[in-house]
């Protein structure tokens, strides 16, 4: 069975590596069912684009646990891929390391972290970020 966090890791790995939509994918949407569901469906849609999403600073995320990451995302995949990805790239500037650009990477940087996270989601959501981010980096150099 796979926790919250599983999936909450593993789908922000896969949308780490996901192609992002092309113009006409991102505005391609099912027709209405009738005229008055129309309306709402424009407005619910303007609404959803022209929300911003809310801006961290690192220092405010170095100190979350796993659990308190996911609530502060709004518990939503592309907020936690956000928080994620800050974090990530603090651990890498720091140990001077990139990190490899394919698909297995991330799902393994994002497996790692979201057992981790599984197993203790009081813990730090940095140190188990820069635990997985270093091990699947100093790998793929070697």
């Amino acid at each position: 069975m796979t926790s919250r966090f599983g999936v909450m890791f593993v789908l922000a790995a896969l949308l780490a590596t996901a192609a992002p939509p092309t113009r006409a994918q991102s505005t391609t949407s099912a027709p209405a069912t009738s005229a008055a569901a129309a309306p709402a469906a424009a407005s619910a849609a303007k609404t959803a684009s022209t929300a911003k999403p809310k801006q961290f600073k690192v220092v405010e995320l170095i100190p979350m646990t796993c659990a308190e990451a996911w609530a502060a995302s709004g518990k939503d995949y592309t907020e936690m891929y956000r928080i994620l990805a800050a974090l990530a790239t603090v651990s890498l500037a720091n140990r001077e390391l990139s990190f490899p650009d394919t698909k297995e990477a991330g799902v393994d940087a994002g497996t790692g972290i979201a057992k981790d996270c599984e197993a203790d989601p009081k813990g730090l959501l940095y140190a188990m970020v820069d635990k997985h981010v270093r091990r699947v980096a100093e790998g793929a150099a070697r």
